[in-house]
């Protein structure tokens, strides 16, 4: 593990900013030794860029997400030209009009800087996409958050140079992890009430049946040997897939992803097998 720790250069829902200590605090004690880190739903990646291991695989079914971090890593002084002049154009007009642009766009370099863009600018930092696969959330309404510099982004891709980043599902991810390597699961959380959705990261969506199936893979990988941690949310369904084989810590949190804005405070669940 490396000691220069990172800070994640994308807001995310879901994402892990306010529980990195905790989740540190319940790494295995022999983290420092490990083989290699699986990341397999990967959003901001706040626990692998605060941990910056050597050796890691890195990846989320969002191909876009996929394809703005491949850039990143490879061309971060032109991401961070790029996110210069749209943050000296940035207006709600602007902002509609690159949405039509991001959706209507072809991979590159340009639009892994509107990725990152619209993501510090839009509502609440979400990434939502309808069925078709087009990005939607509204202008956030607010100043951008700050700017990634040039120097945060050789930072990031530094850290990112040792990885190897995937779209892929989670189970091809992980399947060649075996003894001695770390996988830390972060599913998107079930539904706090039988209104809520589940988050709409990909046109596709998760449900329970697909946590179960996590859940599974979890205790496949624990015997083969991988050290596992897993993030969910603390709810009943949730404790009933997991109490008979692994260790479950509980942590209370703040969320701001409600359709009004405000926050509400939720029971999370690390989850590990050591």
């Amino acid at each position: 593990m490396n000691n220069k720790a990172l800070k994640p250069f994308l807001r995310w829902a879901g994402g892990k900013r306010s529980s990195i200590a905790f989740l540190k605090n319940h790494l295995p004690k022999n983290f420092s030794s490990i083989k290699k880190y699986y990341e397999p739903f990967l959003g901001a990646g706040s626990l692998f860029f605060s941990l910056n291991p050597k050796k890691a695989i890195l990846s989320d079914f969002n191909k876009d997400l996929i394809e703005c971090y491949q850039a990143v890593k490879e061309r971060p002084e032109l991401i961070s030209r790029y996110l210069r002049e749209h943050y000296s154009k940035n207006s709600e007009v602007y902002y509609k009009e690159m949405r039509m642009k991001y959706n209507r766009s072809r991979s590159s370099i340009s639009k892994a800087a509107l990725f990152i863009y619209l993501n510090k600018t839009c509502f609440n930092g979400l990434w939502r996409v309808n069925k078709l696969g087009e990005f939607n959330v509204p202008y956030g309404h607010k100043e951008p958050p700050f700017l990634p510099t040039k120097e945060n982004l050789i930072k990031i891709s530094i850290a990112l140079s040792k990885a190897e980043l995937f779209h892929c599902s989670y189970e091809e991810a992980v399947k060649d992890a075996g003894e001695g390597d770390f996988v830390y699961l972060d599913p998107p959380y079930p539904p706090l009430n039988n209104t809520s959705n589940f988050a709409h990261y990909t046109k596709e969506r998760f449900s329970k049946d697909d946590h179960k199936k996590v859940a599974q893979v979890a205790k496949e990988l624990s015997k083969k040997g991988c050290l596992i941690m897993i993030s969910n949310s603390s709810v009943n369904f949730i404790h009933l897939l997991y109490k008979d084989d692994f260790k479950i810590n509980e942590l209370e949190l703040w969320r701001w992803i409600r359709a009004d804005g405000k926050r509400y405070k939720i029971k999370e669940a690390v989850i590990t097998n050591y």
